[in-house]
């Protein structure tokens, strides 16, 4: 399905710079979204549950837009990838990245080599891409099919909607790794807590956990049968924050199960593979329900909003 080349542009608008993380890897990418794509219920549109191929392959499109080549681009898209909870703990955050921003600076957490983009902007990411998933629903409900053009239009309503659902499946399965949500991404950070416990604190932890460990010992079936039915959400930004501390409340499990052996080449503990394959199900399914509320409530017309939308300049 042809990836229109504004929509690239589009999705990969974001901020600024930060610290290098990367997903699951290939493999955990296609997994989480094909197995998103087939639980979805069959009152969602026909061509959506088709696309499971393109589903599964636009998972890894984010990471795929990492390169040396393309500078500006890497600075814009790193910081979506992750969040450090730890830096605003205790803070219900703003459900608007400009807010989220100017609070970080108001609230003094810009210091000490914490910046700006050293924070990061997943729950950001992953509810801006659920709105505009909505959008494009909704203009596709509503788009005539008359005439040659129309219909034209309206097919590529629905390669944007599968392009835009692709992506944000890669911001959610890196959600459920809880490297992702926490400033030990790779490697036990000392500087910032102590280490009573002897976690590692070598980089590289972050990769054998999530491509490594899930290359060689993760099934499909195991991920398959933990995976839950789809379920509509409710407030976006609430349920993606829920869905993200509940990630970060496992790192220290996470590091437990590295200190162990369990993620050690050749590795087959039971203990591990469960961990991987409960995470993965997770991701499938917010994945599934963020993708299922967003065709559920682009049903209704949107409502006017309580104070006039800023004027361009």
């Amino acid at each position: 399905m042809a990836h229109g080349r504004w929509l690239l542009v589009v999705l990969g608008l974001g901020l600024l710079a930060a610290p290098p993380t990367w997903g699951w890897g290939e493999k955990g990418h296609r997994l989480v979204n094909r197995l998103a794509a087939q639980s979805l219920p069959r009152d969602m549109p026909l061509f959506f549950r088709r696309a499971v191929v393109e589903l599964e392959y636009l998972g890894g499109d984010p990471d795929r837009w990492r390169s040396p080549a393309e500078p500006t681009l890497n600075a814009v898209n790193a910081p979506d990838h992750f969040v450090n909870l730890e830096y605003v703990e205790g803070w219900e955050l703003p459900p608007d990245r400009y807010q989220f921003l100017r609070g970080l600076v108001e609230r003094g957490l810009v210091r000490g080599g914490v910046t700006l983009t050293t924070v990061g902007f997943l729950p950001y990411r992953i509810v801006e891409l659920t709105e505009l998933l909505r959008v494009q629903f909704r203009l596709w409900r509503q788009a005539p099919r008359r005439t040659a053009r129309e219909r034209a239009e309206r097919r590529q309503l629905e390669q944007n909607i599968v392009v835009i659902a692709g992506v944000l499946g890669h911001f959610v399965a890196d959600g459920a790794q809880p490297h992702h949500t926490t400033v030990h991404y790779d490697g036990w950070n000392t500087a910032f807590a102590p280490n009573p416990h002897g976690y590692t604190t070598e980089g590289g932890v972050h990769l054998r956990f999530e491509n490594d460990f899930v290359n060689e010992a993760v099934r499909e079936s195991d991920v398959r049968f933990r995976l839950k039915p789809p379920r509509r959400l409710g407030p976006l930004f609430e349920e993606t924050m829920r869905y993200l501390r509940e990630s970060h409340a496992l790192v220290e499990r996470l590091y437990e199960l590295d200190r162990d052996g369990g993620f050690a080449a050749g590795s087959r503990r039971a203990d591990a593979q469960r961990f991987a394959a409960e995470r993965l199900a997770a991701a499938a399914h917010m994945l599934a329900s963020l993708w299922y509320t967003a065709w559920v409530e682009s049903r209704s017309e949107p409502s006017a909003p309580e104070s006039p939308l800023p004027s361009r300049r």
